[in-house]
């Protein structure tokens, strides 16, 4: 990353004067970072597409900043001249809040959500192969777009580190890219005012779904062109960049267009646009026809159910109301209406997800993938907009009793969003990768030539950086997966029963295992498997017997709470249930069988930075822990020293948690009893 994202700094400037004629410098600069990746972006995408190298994208990067040099040199008009354009304090304290809020999730150092780990793993693929080829003993290729991860990979160091930066990045720069946008428009602050009252994006790019917010970035584009004619071959360029990026920023772009043409029916339009707006459409299609016979025979997709209902309701947040009263009051308005049929044809969209289940219908199948999760992505830009018009024609303004009662009510959401979001910075237990997990896939290196390293096909088991030498079992899936070969099951199934034959004429050397899945628990219970390195509970495996068997026991006591993990575990072993046990304060003794074992393990996962001592030996932090001790007391202790904190978990809105306002403290996972195998 030693060049890193400067390289966007010049093509936006150069970009933001051409497509903003009357606006200043300090205009030109909010929007030079999204119109600037949105160049690095499109640059990145032709480069894969053309089968051409890292090295040929770092050419390509500096000869675009030498035209930028050259273009901003070269003046349009002969004499400058400068503009003056007065804005209200609020705007750079709104626009400096929304960048600070989009920037915030750097301080966890590494991403959370799991959508990441794929666009890691196609980082590194790249990196290694110069393409979307699997990872053997894997054979086959993803399909996917190819603009977001190409530049990651040409960002260099750890393809998770330049996903996270890169992801984090394009949110920040389209944020201010909205705050340039709504200046523009006449709406002074209220528009990225208006961002905030929704948690949607905020939420969506929190959650790693970074394709596709850096997809909207080409909306910065045509909103700059929203009060005046289209300009169809920048229109054209953006269509194309964002649909290398992720097909959602171009079906938005797409009913962007549609709006302003459909509100524009009753004017007279050329000859010429009719034939711009019709390539417009023949771009979406085209885009759609490619990738459509790959969803041939699925069925409609709707994980989290009809996008266009409740979900809508809560990510929209208080947008939405405002939104309703905007689109009434403002109805005769001509920028007014054309905010509000994009939001409608949006909306239209979603009802794609009441067809669950359907089948035969592949376009809408593929359409229904692409707006899986589109109520964190669809209306949060064309409602803020929408009402950033209208409050900025709230008579009195600022001084109005309207005015103040929003920009307050903003400023306290905003208070307590940032708080929450900082918060999330201790704790570790949140990330589907986990600090051990991490450890030990820096370690694969020292593995000899040709290991191959088994790894459960969950997130927490894909290997986002896979060192040349060595081989791993799975493979993340994401976009269209054309696996030709894969020894995945037939390994799975070996481990499950044991079948030690069955694994080494696969070749299976190794093995990686975390306490989030349930790998584990038959690895350990096997004789066959020695632990060759542990990290923060996870461990790696080596295929030797070791003589050692054991026997996993759930912990229950009055305060059992759902395994947030648990949907994803398709097996238990040994009944340990979903629910474990949640402790937040005092000291707690539990009886265990230990007779006849060698040592007792007890397998804990500490919620928020939580001090405890485990059968005498202290841990703090965040994270998991494997706490083992010689049997023969015939019990275990649990003693939570530090204070209990309430703290906003964002498990609790995602389903996956029984909570929102939680407190920090320490889920027991199981106890394990060691013994030596008789002989």
């Amino acid at each position: 990353m030693s060049i890193g994202l400067e390289v966007a700094i010049l093509p936006g400037i150069a970009i933001a004067r051409r497509i903003d004629k009357d606006g200043d410098l300090k205009r030109h600069l909010l929007l030079m970072p999204a119109l600037g990746l949105l160049v690095c972006l499109g640059i990145s995408g032709v480069c894969f597409l053309l089968g051409w190298t890292l090295s040929t994208l770092t050419s390509l990067l500096i000869l675009t900043n030498i035209i930028a040099v050259i273009a901003i040199r070269i003046e349009l008009e002969p004499v400058h001249h400068a503009k003056i354009i007065q804005r209200s304090p609020w705007f750079w304290i709104f626009t400096i809040i929304a960048f600070v809020m989009a920037v915030t999730p750097l301080s966890y150092g590494s991403p959370m959500g799991v959508d990441w780990i794929g666009f890691s793993v196609l980082a590194d693929s790249i990196s290694r192969t110069g393409g979307f080829i699997l990872s053997e003993p894997s054979i086959g290729t993803w399909t996917y777009p190819p603009a977001f991860p190409m530049l990651a990979a040409w960002m260099g160091g750890e393809p998770h580190i330049s996903v996270f930066i890169l992801g984090t990045m394009c949110f920040a720069a389209l944020l201010l890219g909205i705050s340039a946008v709504g200046e523009k428009m006449g709406c002074g602050h209220w528009t990225i005012m208006a961002m905030l009252l929704a948690p949607a994006l905020f939420a969506k790019n929190l959650d790693s779904g970074y394709p596709t917010v850096a997809s909207q970035l080409g909306l910065i584009v045509i909103l700059t062109m929203f009060s005046t004619k289209l300009r169809w071959e920048i229109v054209a360029i953006t269509a194309m960049t964002v649909a290398m990026i992720h097909p959602t920023g171009l079906i938005y772009l797409t009913t962007l267009v549609s709006a302003k043409l459909l509100v524009s029916k009753s004017e007279s339009i050329s000859l010429t646009e009719k034939i711009q707006y019709s390539f417009l459409a023949l771009i979406t299609i085209f885009v759609i026809l490619i990738l459509a016979p790959a969803f041939g025979g699925e069925a409609v997709f709707a994980e989290y159910g009809w996008q266009g209902g409740t979900p809508m309701a809560i990510y929209a947040g208080l947008l939405l109301p405002l939104g309703i009263w905007s689109a009434w009051t403002l109805r005769n308005d001509k920028p007014a209406r054309i905010l509000i049929v994009w939001i409608g044809l949006n909306w239209a969209l979603s009802s794609i997800h009441l067809f669950e289940g359907l089948e035969g219908f592949t376009i809408i199948t593929m359409m229904s993938y692409a707006l899986y999760s589109m109520s964190m992505h669809a209306f949060h830009i064309p409602l803020a907009t929408l009402v950033g018009l209208r409050l900025s024609r709230v008579e009195g303004g600022i001084a109005s009793d309207g005015g103040r009662a929003v920009m307050i009510a903003t400023l306290l959401l905003c208070g307590i969003a940032h708080s929450a979001l900082s918060e999330l910075s201790e704790h570790d237990e949140l990330h589907v990768s986990s600090e051990g997990d991490e450890v030990l896939f820096q370690l694969l290196e020292n593995l000899e030539e040709g290991s191959i390293v088994y790894t459960e096909n969950e997130h927490w088991g894909h290997v986002y950086s896979v060192p040349e030498h060595i081989g791993v079992t799975s493979i993340p899936t994401l976009g269209i997966l054309q696996q030709e070969f894969s020894i995945q099951n037939a390994a799975t199934t070996a481990i499950v029963y044991d079948d030690i034959p069955r694994l080494q004429k696969l070749g299976i050397t190794h093995a990686i295992a975390s306490p989030k899945g349930v790998m584990m628990q038959y690895i350990q219970a096997s004789t066959h498997w020695e632990m060759q390195w542990s990290s923060g509970a996870s461990t790696l495996y080596v295929l030797e017997d070791d003589r050692m068997v054991s026997h996993f026991e759930a912990v229950v006591g009055e305060n059992m709470r759902p395994d947030p993990w648990a949907e994803q575990r398709s097996r238990d072993p040994f009944n340990l249930g979903d629910e474990r046990l949640y402790l937040t304060e005092g000291t707690h003794n539990f009886a265990v069988d230990d007779a006849e074992a060698y040592q007792v393990c007890v397998m804990t996962e500490f919620v928020g930075n939580v001090e405890a001592e485990i059968n005498g030996e202290k841990f703090q932090g965040s994270g998991w822990y494997n706490s083992c001790s010689f049997a023969g007391d015939g019990e275990f202790e649990i003693k939570i020293i530090s204070d209990s904190k309430y703290w906003i978990n964002p498990l609790g809105a995602s389903g996956r948690g029984d909570t929102l306002i939680d407190e920090t403290g320490v889920r027991v996972h199981w106890v394990e009893i060691i013994s030596t195998a008789p002989l």
